[in-house]
């Protein structure tokens, strides 16, 4: 081996000592060469076209961003070769390079800088001039052999750069992924490994590994304990394991560099290449109790591949005991739900009296203790102005089984958490219980007016009728006429009126399951889920007062969910998409429900993707394909429920048009260019003596429709994307602008951020402007929260602005991402390439910590060593125990997904509720309150001025047998003037924010108006811990998650990294070794079979 070397380097040598004199062509390629990369000051060149150096060409200076800093980021080494001879096949280019001493200047590593070549194709021919380039890497120097004078390099359509802006930032793009590959094959070893080394390598790792596991089970060790001792050993098997890949190839003289980049260009092996990465980057240090063992259920799956490839490769068997590792030890669900069952058996569960208050079943989980099974139920707050945070955790050995609204009654029973006394609510007694208001709602829809009262023995009776045989209506109708007639009976017999009768009259003749009329299935629908928000969506409205039928008094707009309910919504709705059950049991048509698979299967696929195009092959076949869009009417096809199919991939064709409008929109606003813009926006950051702590930001308000007619600022959490639309605001202060944002309540936080919009200027949501007949003409449009804006309404915003409009639209692509098909934003970052046309905001101003800031990169980036991250540095893991209540901060909160569960929301806030021993406690309806608990706000109909995410505390409570009254600390300034016709009353200003007196009323009153009935609905929710999807938008110094295993599906990328960037200074994250494997490894399943991208570009060309 030391013989090879040598001769190896006397090759190298012998090579670099010789010299080529550079031909006519080659001055010509460094001229051509230095006009084709002008690139504004991004590659800086100090080329020589007359043999200034022996071995190359000269150098260039990479510079990322020019107009921020100068300082170059790296320099590169280069060779410049002209010619015309070159042979092109099937668009690859072949050409000999006659001198190696180039690259056996590089292979010596006489320089530590990275080398390029660079082959100009007919240098001096004007019209034909082409630019190729090839970075000389490990594998490619390797693939020269030197003992020849010459090789043959063939370049793709990939390696040229051609002369234009948007071909050159390509190329900057591929040199600053060149420069962080660089940059880790400097820190490994060149030093070469033979092949017998590292199979004593391979051998000994492995015997030590199976040697550590065996110790689970003969010493009784921890799987954290043993994981230590495993990891600290990985490093040399990876390292060997990567050599012998690398001989296996055919490759000899293997060192660690070219070992590794070998490894990443095999799906099958490029596991090798992230394991080394990882292991570098925890590099000596040892990792704290607790993370280990999360590193290994990581490596785990490394290991069983390393075992196969040596035994497929080698014949060595390794590793014979690795299934004996625990994969799976959390036990604390189990736990809880026994601690559940055991005080769930030492209540009374006698029926009790039904409370006042209405819920729906949001979710229902059985589970089971010793045989017998018990449910653990959310039930959701029922009502017009109830929200989605208004809800309640109870646990039953009743199997309460409806889609309508209860009443329950409930005994407090105890259990003992982590050393805190709990109390959990145990349903005693429970009934169906419609309010009213739907009954009478349901009757004027058809067309039957009348006013039935829960006070009226019909309405009881039917009540108990629902709740005695679990029918709904619907089933009702359904049932043959004996049994309907025995149903009436039960329901009607002994009482005194029969007003609602009629109702079951007209909905059994004209609405059952054997019926035809238009409007059935909009009635069907209803009679499912009898709900007063599903009922108000039907009826017609101020902006549309067209009925569907003259027979029902439901509106126009229910027409698609006629026609087609498995593809279409109901109006107001998102039946199509979470409905599927429902809409099968009111058409009973299973063969339509079979004909639409292809199109719900697209749908779904997009939804868990966000991709647009999807191989027929993951689909259906072209029959299944060609039978549904049969199935079309004119109506549907005109409206895009066609699917498209073109060179296997197939598209669902609304989708694809709103998507390709949108960018084609862009694309065009983004070449619009402004003469005298520049000289504009020089002279105002001249005058405005702004300190701009982020360069990018005074860069991009230079840059500002010079070029282009649209800015897209992307950013992360912190970042300040909302100050530099501030900023934009500012210096266009003579336009007049429209501000306008997906929901009220975002509106209200950027109107509160704005510091000066102008007298000339509208804060509006997106829906409400697009709705509008009249539009205004503005100068500017600002859009925030572009990822939460869906295709469909930025299609009609684009068609309803004037063309001469200047755009600005914000938003973050990596957070929780529209409820409706919205991917315009994501696509348009690649898309629009226009010099700042498209800003992205890189630092983060909401931490300063360099550890948080590095795992939002690796995360937002879905890197590697993500699980290394957040195991190593921090750490920011941890078990969930009794440490999630021990207070890191005064302005901290603990997130979690679910309401339900022994880590869900309501238990969270019951546990910390109870640790409050200051206070006496106030219950309200099922709720319980304390003097110092911390609120936030609801999005509600109480007042504008206590906008959703208002954070507050309660400072005073008063309650009487009719209302409780709340004196809140709010972390918002008012004054007494602006409270004066509110719903709340002023009371002082505080060093923070405002004092304000709440008060919430008794909900007994059915003649109650609506102002009286939103006064009933508490508008704010105890914040001890929130939901990650409420934490959107806000921030705190501290921040907990709570990921139980049960979660663990649920945690997209989305939501993981939204939860993660609140977080200002400390950052923990309470889950099982296993969930976090789970939940990180979800992250780089999402990102496989990625191509629309590409097909969009094409289609746009």
């Amino acid at each position: 081996m030391i013989l090879l070397l040598s001769n190896n380097n006397d090759l190298l040598r012998r090579h670099i000592s010789t010299h080529s004199e550079h031909s006519a062509e080659d001055r010509a390629a460094v001229s051509t060469l230095e006009t084709f990369l002008t690139s504004g000051g991004k590659i800086n060149t100090n080329f020589s076209c007359d043999d200034k150096w022996p071995n190359h060409d000269g150098t260039f200076e990479f510079v990322s961003n020019p107009e921020i800093s100068r300082c170059p980021e790296q320099n590169f080494i280069v060779q410049i070769k002209g010619t015309h001879n070159y042979r092109e096949t099937d668009g690859i280019i072949s050409y000999s390079l006659k001198s190696l001493a180039f690259p056996a200047f590089i292979a010596s590593e006489v320089t530590a800088d990275p080398g390029i070549l660079f082959i100009v194709l007919n240098p001096d021919v004007r019209s034909e001039k082409r630019v190729f380039w090839k970075y000389l890497s490990p594998s490619f120097i390797k693939s020269i052999n030197f003992e020849k004078n010459s090789t043959t390099i063939n370049l793709s359509s990939e390696d040229e750069i051609k002369d234009t802006d948007e071909s050159v930032n390509m190329f900057c793009n591929k040199l600053q992924r060149i420069i962080d590959f660089h940059l880790f094959l400097s820190k490994l070893n060149k030093d070469n490994l033979r092949k017998d080394d590292a199979i004593k390598i391979v051998k000994t790792r492995c015997e030590d590994i199976s040697l550590e596991i065996d110790r689970i089970n003969n010493d009784n060790k921890s799987r954290d304990n043993v994981s230590r001792r495993i990891v600290n050993g990985l490093y040399d098997l990876c390292y060997a394991v990567l050599v012998l890949n690398a001989i296996n190839l055919g490759y000899t003289d293997v060192n660690e560099r070219l070992a590794w980049e070998l490894s990443q260009f095999n799906i099958e092996t490029k596991y090798l290449s992230n394991f080394l990465k990882g292991l570098k980057y925890i590099g000596s240090r040892i990792p704290e109790e607790g993370q280990a063992e999360r590193l290994m259920l990581k490596y785990y799956n490394y290991l069983w591949e390393i075992r196969r490839f040596l035994k497929n490769n080698f014949k060595i068997s390794v590793l014979g005991n690795l299934e004996a590792f625990p994969l799976h030890t959390d036990t604390l669900d189990t736990e809880y739900y026994e601690m559940v069952a055991s005080s769930i058996a030492a209540t009374d569960l006698s029926p009790n009296e039904l409370r006042t208050s209405r819920y729906y079943i949001q979710k229902k989980t059985p589970f089971f203790v010793n045989g017998e099974r018990y449910f653990e139920v959310t039930l959701q707050l029922a009502g017009l102005y109830a929200t989605k945070f208004n809800r309640i955790t109870v646990y039953t050995k009743k199997n309460i089984s409806t889609n309508y609204s209860i009443q329950i009654a409930y005994a407090n029973a105890e259990i003992n958490l982590w050393s805190v006394k709990s109390k959990i609510k145990v349903v005693t007694n429970w009934k169906v219980s419609i309010d009213p208001s739907c009954l009478n709602k349901l009757g004027k829809i058809l067309n039957i007016n009348m006013k039935l009262s829960k006070n009226y023995g019909e309405y009881s009776s039917l009540m108990d009728f629902l709740t005695r045989t679990g029918m709904n209506l619907f089933d009702l109708i359904n049932l043959q006429g004996d049994s309907f007639q025995n149903a009436l009976y039960q329901i009607y017999g002994e009482t005194n009126t029969k007003i609602f009768k009629d109702v079951f009259i007209k909905l059994r003749r004209d609405y059952s399951s054997s019926s035809h009329k238009k409007g059935k299935h909009t009635v069907r629908y209803i009679l499912l889920n009898l709900r007063e928000e599903i009922l108000e969506s039907v009826l017609p409205n101020a902006f549309d007062k067209r009925c569907l039928t003259d027979d029902l008094y439901i509106t126009s707009r229910c027409y698609p969910f006629e026609k087609n309910p498995f593809i279409s919504n109901l109006a107001g709705r998102k039946t199509s998409k979470s409905s599927i059950n429902d809409i099968l049991e009111i058409t009973n048509d299973s063969a339509k429900f079979d004909t639409v698979q292809p199109y719900l299967t697209i749908e779904r696929l997009i939804r868990e993707t966000g991709e647009l195009y999807f191989d027929i092959d993951s689909v259906a076949s072209l029959e299944e394909i060609k039978k549904y869009n049969d199935s079309l009417d004119s109506w549907e096809c005109n409206n895009g429920f066609l699917i498209n199919e073109e060179n296997g991939f197939l598209s669902i064709d609304s989708y694809e048009s709103t998507t390709l409008l949108i960018l084609e929109k862009l694309l065009k606003l983004s070449k619009t260019t402004n003469k005298g813009q520049k000289e504009s926006n020089l002279r105002y950051l001249s005058q405005c003596n702004i300190n701009f702590e982020d360069p990018l930001k005074k860069v991009a308000l230079q840059k500002l429709f010079v070029n282009s007619q649209v800015m897209l600022i992307y950013g992360a959490a912190g970042t300040g994307k909302t100050t530099l639309i501030n900023h934009i605001s500012n210096m266009m202060n003579q336009s007049k602008k429209l501000f306008l944002t997906k929901t009220y309540t975002a509106l209200q936080n950027l109107k509160r951020l704005i510091d000066n919009p102008g007298l000339d200027s509208d804060f509006v949501s997106i829906d409400s402007f697009t709705k509008t007949i009249t539009l205004t003409d503005y100068d500017i449009v600002f859009v925030d929260e572009c990822s939460t804006i869906d295709n469909r309404t930025m299609k009609r915003l684009l068609e309803k602005i004037d063309e001469s409009t200047q755009l600005i639209l914000a938003g973050d692509i990596y957070q929780i991402e529209s409820i409706d098909f919205g991917n315009w934003f994501y696509y348009a970052k690649d898309i629009i390439k226009t010099d700042y046309a498209n800003v992205e905001l890189l630092n983060t101003w909401r931490t300063d910590k360099k550890e948080l800031k590095s795992l939002w990169d690796e995360v937002r980036c879905i890197e590697p060593i993500i699980t290394e991250k957040l195991a190593i540095d921090g750490p920011f893991s941890s078990k969930i125990g009794e440490e999630i209540f021990i207070p890191q901060d005064e302005d901290e909160i603990v997130l979690c997904l679910n309401y339900d569960g022994k880590f869900g929301l309501n238990n969270m806030n019951l546990y910390f509720q109870n640790a409050n021993t200051k206070s006496d406690v106030y219950t309200w309806t099922e709720w319980t309150f304390k003097v110092g608990d911390p609120v936030i706000f609801l999005d509600t109909k109480r007042s504008s001025l206590l906008y959703n995410n208002l954070k507050g505390k309660i400072v005073d409570i008063s309650k009487n047998d009719s209302a409780i009254s709340f004196t809140l600390d709010i972390d918002t300034i008012l004054t007494e003037r602006q409270c004066r016709n509110e719903s709340f009353e002023f009371v002082d200003i505080t060093d923070f924010g405002t004092r304000i007196r709440l008060e919430v009323i008794a909900n007994n009153d059915e003649t109650a108006t609506d102002e009286e009935r939103i006064k009933t609905i508490i508008p704010f929710q105890i914040a001890y811990a929130i939901s990650i999807h409420k934490a959107q938008g806000l921030e705190y110094k501290s921040v907990k998650i709570i990921i139980p295993p049960y979660n663990a599906e649920k945690i997209s990328y989305s939501i993981f990294y939204t939860a993660i960037t609140r977080a200002k200074e400390k950052l923990k994250i309470y889950w099982s070794a296993e969930t976090m494997k789970s939940v990180v490894e979800s992250f780089s399943k999402e990102k496989v079979g990625q191509h629309t991208l590409e097909l969009i570009e094409k289609k746009l060309e």
